[in-house]
């Protein structure tokens, strides 16, 4: 709580609580701000005792439709929502047992923006403390060790790994038995689309 002798240069002591207050508020436009400008901007509609627009109807849309695309920005940052899918347990580094898992932090039915590979240590068929990491990729599929010889590529479909809702996800992991992974990525198959009709290749890698 302000106390009198902490009021900042200019403000009365009387008013130095009040003023404190305000100092710990913080403003933000609400969500549906961005459709009502650009709707009154559409219908021509004018703020109470506003000067006339001296600037044509053109000028006016591309005000609003700036409006629309700073709010629009607004929600991209922060609705659009994240989802943590573990799923366990299949053999991913070649060791021929089926103790590895893969963590992924991912838009609901969209973009990978994080993805790791686990070996199960402590049998608790998800991701946790103290298990081991084969591989930790961020938003993009890549080889993170040179290629070499003895590849083994692993194919699991169909689950939901992207937190879609829908098992329509395949995972596919390359890595070197007994224990190295290079490379991990998840793909969406369309629905409609029986496993095994067609190779996982075919389809675009996140």
């Amino acid at each position: 709580m302000s106390r009198p002798e902490d009021a900042r240069p200019g403000v009365p002591p009387e008013l130095a609580e009040l003023d404190g207050a305000l100092e710990g508020v913080q403003f933000e436009p609400r969500a549906s701000l961005g459709p009502e400008i650009a709707g009154r901007a559409r219908r021509g509609e004018r703020s109470k005792d506003a000067v006339p627009p001296r600037r044509g109807p053109a000028v006016l849309w591309a005000a609003a439709a700036a409006l629309v695309v700073c709010a629009a920005g607004l929600w991209t940052t922060r609705g659009v929502p994240k989802v943590t899918v573990d799923r366990c347990c299949y053999d991913l580094d070649g060791g021929g047992v089926a103790d590895d898992g893969v963590v992924l932090l991912a838009r609901r039915d969209a973009e990978v923006r994080r993805l790791r590979v686990y070996e199960d240590l402590d049998g608790s068929r998800d991701f946790s403390h103290g298990d081991l990491i084969r591989l930790d990729r961020g938003p993009t599929p890549a080889m993170h060790r040179a290629l070499d010889g003895g590849l083994v590529t692993t194919d699991h479909c169909c689950l939901d790994f992207d937190g879609g809702g829908y098992a329509d996800d395949g995972l596919l992991v390359i890595g070197v038995p007994p224990n190295r992974v290079v490379m991990a990525a998840i793909y969406e198959r369309p629905r409609g689309h029986s496993p095994g009709a067609e190779p996982a290749a075919g389809w675009p890698l996140r």
